[in-house]
């Protein structure tokens, strides 16, 4: 269900695989915090084969996020599918995550100099 790379900045890429719903979204959480702890706070979230994401995996995602932001981390999701991102769309949450369609574009988000 999950798989980690590291891009050539050393940031994960932590790609998704399936529905997150219900102990799905506890399993996801428990492998964000992983990866965000050897990242020293920094997490690309690829959900480009996530087809469906439920109420709890928006709570963690939030969460995870609100976390980050107090450490002076960072979030970021990948090529969200049409049906994420018309939740993210319908629940506002598109307006607090910053959502990159592409790798190269998700990864320099978190390079200042671009």
């Amino acid at each position: 269900m999950f798989e980690t790379t590291i891009s050539k900045h050393n940031i994960p890429i932590l790609r998704v695989e399936g529905k997150i719903l219900g102990n799905a979204a506890h399993a996801l959480r428990r492998e964000m915090d992983k990866q965000i702890e050897k990242s020293e706070g920094r997490l690309i979230l690829d959900l480009t084969n996530v087809p469906l994401l439920d109420s709890s995996a928006l709570g963690m995602i939030i969460a995870i996020l609100q976390f980050l932001k107090k450490q002076g981390g960072m979030l970021v999701l990948l090529n969200p599918q049409k049906a994420v991102m018309n939740v993210l769309q319908v629940t506002r949450l598109n307006t607090i995550l910053e959502i990159y369609m592409d790798e190269e574009s998700a990864i320099n988000a978190f390079d200042p100099d671009g």
